[in-house]
């Protein structure tokens, strides 16, 4: 699925997320939540090369108590006053409310680092896709998985060997975890409840296929117990994918594993679930690296290759939406 026709992304303004030679790119985080303060809050506050600034959140004090744990910056309740501050921004939000504030931030000049998904419906994602190519920032949807370096390097061998042998023909992925399970920081978390293992888990799973196969053409869903979703999707070319996605998995069933196969065999890899802060420098340095290299290209997991995966989710979303008969799916006699 191809994104929407864009306009040719202006020059940026020399004063756009800019920073003297050798100045650490000045930082904040949208969010004051669990996942703003242990995984983007931390990793920027302890690094020498950014000038952490803080925590915006709609309550000042959350914001204040934010910047406190993480002993850097401080918290600000007026998004302008913290925009008027820095140089880019790292949104640890819920996805409907991080789109319309990533649109704020890219029109007023600021580089964005994205969490997934970008948001929970193809308009508001094309409003971001649109705002960053307007501006002239940078953005980089931070997919935890392909910042963990045991993944990464096990891509990069399937990519090998699909050189050396012919490309795969299918992906399979399975991401069963549980926001139920008893101290999860994630069990308040109203989206995940609404949404489900398709949105929490699904941007995940779709940034390893897309990894190895095609962009999608194609989606079929059904849903199973609970929040279970079940996926499959044909790629451009003839390739296919499936996802098992759930957020609710008994505690016994709990795993998430990437099985690939074609011309050069059947590989697996067990999903680790660890590294994240790791992972988050390494996409940090990554940022890091477009900032300061800006030159108009685009970073390869930036806002409309997140918008690419949100229309993915959406195209699930929408068949699921549809009566029983009208799926396309045959009833067994």
């Amino acid at each position: 699925m191809t994104g929407p026709d864009q306009a040719p992304a202006t020059a940026p303004a020399p004063a756009v997320g800019r920073r003297p030679t050798g100045s650490p790119l000045r930082f904040a985080v949208l969010g004051t939540g669990y996942w703003a303060r242990w995984c983007h809050g931390t990793v920027l506050a302890e690094r020498p090369d950014v000038d952490f600034i803080g925590f915006w959140g709609r309550d000042g004090a959350k914001a204040e108590h934010a910047a406190a744990d993480v002993g850097r910056g401080r918290g600000f309740a007026d998004l302008d006053a913290l925009l008027d501050a820095v140089d880019a921004v790292a949104i640890a939000l819920p996805p409907d409310v991080q789109a319309p504030l990533a649109v704020r931030a890219a029109r007023a000049g600021k580089h964005l680092l994205l969490d997934k998904p970008l948001a929970l419906d193809v308009p508001a994602a094309d409003d971001v896709v649109r705002a960053v190519a307007e501006s002239g920032v940078i953005s980089l949807s931070f997919m935890t998985f392909l910042f963990q370096k045991e993944v990464a390097a096990w891509l990069d061998r399937m990519r090998t060997l699909a050189a050396a042998h012919g490309p795969w023909e299918g992906v399979s992925v399975s991401c069963a975890g549980s926001i139920d399970t008893p101290g999860s920081p994630y069990a308040a978390s109203a989206w995940r409840r609404e949404r489900g293992g398709l949105w929490d888990w699904g941007p995940h799973a779709l940034s390893l296929i897309l990894s190895l196969l095609p962009p999608v053409e194609r989606v079929a869903a059904v849903r199973g117990m609970r929040d279970t979703v079940h996926m499959g999707n044909e790629h451009i070319g003839g390739p296919v994918s499936s996802l098992t996605l759930t957020v609710t998995a008994p505690e016994k069933a709990q795993e998430s594993v990437i099985t690939v196969w074609g011309p050069a065999g059947r590989e697996s890899l067990r999903l680790p679930t660890g590294t994240l802060r790791e992972a988050c420098h390494r996409a940090v340095d990554q940022f890091q690296e477009a900032v300061a290299g800006h030159d108009g290209r685009a970073h390869p997991l930036d806002a409309a290759y997140a918008r690419n995966i949100v229309a993915v989710l959406d195209a699930a979303e929408r068949q699921l939406a549809l009566p029983a008969e009208k799926r396309a799916t045959t009833p067994a006699q």
